[in-house]
């Protein structure tokens, strides 16, 4: 993920591989589901996306619910283990983190950027707060909420997802997605491309699967297959559908501890207007497989479940 959409977080990258290149072309080719979608464009409701058949498109799958920010906890009211709130007429700040192990590595350091980014928030509101006071203005109050969820794990590494949402005044909020892949045992954070055979970049397997995918999913929602008004360019100097641009996990799968695939997230303004939302896309492990390292290859398989379903 690039810096711009940091939680701060960690990034994911991706290597190449001509092989992955023509499988994820051919899946694409025979991929035949659609997410649904109101008439006015916006994201269907749940019970709709339920009613669809699951796997209806076997090889590239595409989901469009909007992640929904964590509700804040109400005043006075008990706070669940690992939570931080803090609130003042200048910040509602809450945290939900996942619960762990005492010394738990990676709970641990989602805390301390937990606890730095009140620190911060904090700081800046209060001042905005005061400022605002001073110049005879009625402040707003600003609204911080972070929420950490544990996607899946397999064998030492886990995948983890953030969303913060956050309102500093104007027309409306701004909600952010980040991710990341760690060692459970020791904490260190990893890339994506340190379980490929490449190393670096992106795989063009999942920035093809990638791309098609939000390609149909946009043809779903705005009828238009289009990012900022311009058509949709899956590769070639001209692509406009950018990896670095999004979010990537690794998904969760209907094999237990096993990763079913990737998790695209695509926030708002990403490759569309506001009003669009963001976009989630699913990339199924066969896309990728045969870039894997050997070492790496048994933690895929199975299917990874709809966004809706985490």
């Amino acid at each position: 993920m690039t810096e711009k959409r940091k939680l701060p977080m960690a990034a994911i990258a991706m290597g190449f591989s001509g092989v992955a290149v023509a499988a994820a072309v051919g899946a694409v080719m025979i991929s035949t589901g659609t997410s649904g979608s109101s008439p006015d464009g916006a994201p269907a409701a749940n019970a709709e996306l339920a009613a669809q058949p699951p796997g209806s498109d076997p090889i590239v799958s595409a989901q469009s619910l909007s992640p929904q920010p964590p509700e804040p906890p109400t005043p006075g009211e008990a706070i669940a283990p690992g939570a931080i709130a803090f609130s003042d007429p200048s910040l509602s700040f809450s945290a939900a983190l996942p619960q762990g192990e005492p010394g738990d590595p990676v709970l641990a350091k989602l805390r301390k950027e937990a606890d730095d980014l009140l620190a911060k928030t904090k700081k800046e509101a209060q001042e905005f707060h005061a400022e605002a006071k001073a110049n005879g203005q009625t402040p707003m109050t600003w609204e911080y909420q972070l929420e950490w969820k544990p996607l899946a794990r397999s064998g030492d590494l886990i995948s983890l997802v953030g969303t913060l949402y956050r309102f500093t005044g104007g027309a409306h909020g701004m909600g952010n997605t980040d991710t990341r892949l760690a060692n459970a045992k020791t904490g260190e954070e990893m890339e994506f491309s340190k379980l490929l055979r490449f190393g670096k970049g992106f795989s063009p397997a999942v920035v093809i699967a990638t791309c098609e995918a939000l390609k149909k999913e946009k043809l779903a929602r705005i009828d238009s297959a289009t990012v900022m008004d311009e058509p949709i360019v899956c590769a070639g100097p001209n692509a406009n559908v950018r990896l670095e641009d999004a979010s990537i996990a690794l998904a969760p799968s209907s094999v237990a501890d096993k990763f079913g695939g990737l998790y695209v997230y695509f926030d708002p303004y990403a490759v569309g207007s506001y009003s669009e939302g963001s976009y989630e896309v699913i990339i199924p492990h066969e896309v990728f497989a045969e870039d894997l390292k050997p070492e790496f290859k048994g933690m895929f398989a199975g299917t990874a479940p709809p966004f809706d379903a985490n």
